[in-house]
């Protein structure tokens, strides 16, 4: 992220706008919008149309499992 705001405070940095890594579960193709998934802290592909959509995946991965991938936050 760019800025940083209470940088110098302890916890986890939370993104609300940008490029950032974003941990998701599935099979994930570059473009599709990405949704809160069942697994607290993870985000999965959403469906085209829906109303829960936070960001978009700048890159696919085949792997089912948890991992780290780039993403646009909306």
């Amino acid at each position: 992220p760019a800025y940083l705001m209470n940088a110098e405070s302890t916890g986890q940095p939370i993104a609300l706008k940008g490029r950032v890594p974003v941990r998701v579960i599935g099979v994930i193709t570059k473009g599709q919008r990405l949704v809160a998934s069942l697994v607290p802290g993870c985000a999965s592909a959403g469906v085209q149309h829906s109303n829960d959509v936070f960001g978009i995946a700048l890159e696919s991965n085949d792997n089912i499992e948890e991992k780290l991938i780039e993403a646009v936050i909306l």
